[in-house]
């Protein structure tokens, strides 16, 4: 003999109940699949983090030098990531106990197995006290990248990623040659100089003007000369002739040069001095 059938009230709760415990179930798998991917996805900026690169979009505004360092950004999981935003702090404690230069990028939108290049225009300021040796040294600079996002839109990411950047110096390798001072008419001598450097900043062009003015041991400046220069990518050779009153001795004479730029605003580096021999 067949029991009561149960109400419609006790059916019901069983329903909610299976419904219950598949939504836990469900809520169960789609955590731990955001999890997982989420750290695959941290896992794959720390290896990109390794080394920042920089495009070939550079150029010099006032005493800034503009270098777009490109982060790729790989989500390997399921979900979207919403609303990434970066910073990065670039440092190099030997050169400059302070922040060489900090910047931001985002936010921005990256699908699920998408790649993201995120794009981080950072200004150099020729200015500050370490500008003279970034123009004239390649560098390995460290800096640490903060990335907030939030995953399948429920889940925020924050990381805190170290990274190497290789910084290209536009003055790199200079050297300073001078030839044998010759008489000249009109009561002055030839001074026949040789300039080179190597532009390592890719894409980057500064136009300007060197600045050259011989000094005898005892101070007094001889001669100014200045002619126009062009940083352009690659080994750049100056091959240029100085002239000075014969009354110069040169006898322990020195060679200062200064390139110039005229911005705006306009801005000056000093290059090293040179003996004349």
């Amino acid at each position: 003999m067949m029991g009561p059938r149960p109400s419609a009230l006790y059916r019901l709760a069983q329903i909610l109940r299976v419904l219950a415990i598949l939504a836990l179930v469900f809520l169960v798998l789609f955590l731990a699949t955001v999890a997982f991917s989420a750290v695959q996805m941290g896992e794959g900026i720390a290896k990109q983090a390794g080394t920042l690169h920089h495009s070939l979009s550079a150029e010099a505004i006032g005493t800034n030098i503009l270098v777009n360092v490109t982060f790729p950004i790989p989500n390997q999981g399921y979900y979207n990531v919403r609303g990434l935003t970066l910073v990065a702090i670039f440092i190099n404690q030997t050169i400059q106990s302070t922040p060489l230069a900090v910047t931001t990028a985002g936010p921005t939108n990256i699908p699920g197995y998408g790649m993201g290049n995120v794009s981080l225009l950072t200004a150099f300021d020729m200015a500050n006290p370490a500008g003279p040796f970034l123009l004239l040294n390649d560098a390995e600079l460290q800096g640490v990248l903060f990335l907030n996002a939030s995953y399948a839109a429920v889940v925020p990411i924050n990381l805190k990623v170290a990274f190497n950047y290789h910084w290209g110096a536009p003055f790199a390798n200079l050297s300073y040659s001078n030839g044998t001072p010759t008489p000249e008419p009109n009561d002055t001598i030839a001074i026949p100089v040789t300039i080179f450097f190597e532009n390592h900043t890719p894409g980057l062009v500064m136009t300007g003007a060197i600045e050259a003015t011989v000094t005898e041991g005892n101070g007094t400046v001889c001669t100014r000369q200045t002619f126009p220069v062009e940083t352009h990518p690659g080994p750049v050779t100056l091959m240029e002739t100085i002239y000075a009153p014969d009354t110069c001795s040169f006898s322990g004479d020195t060679i200062t040069s200064v390139f110039s730029s005229p911005g705006p605003p306009p801005f000056s580096i000093n290059l090293p001095t040179e003996p004349i021999e």
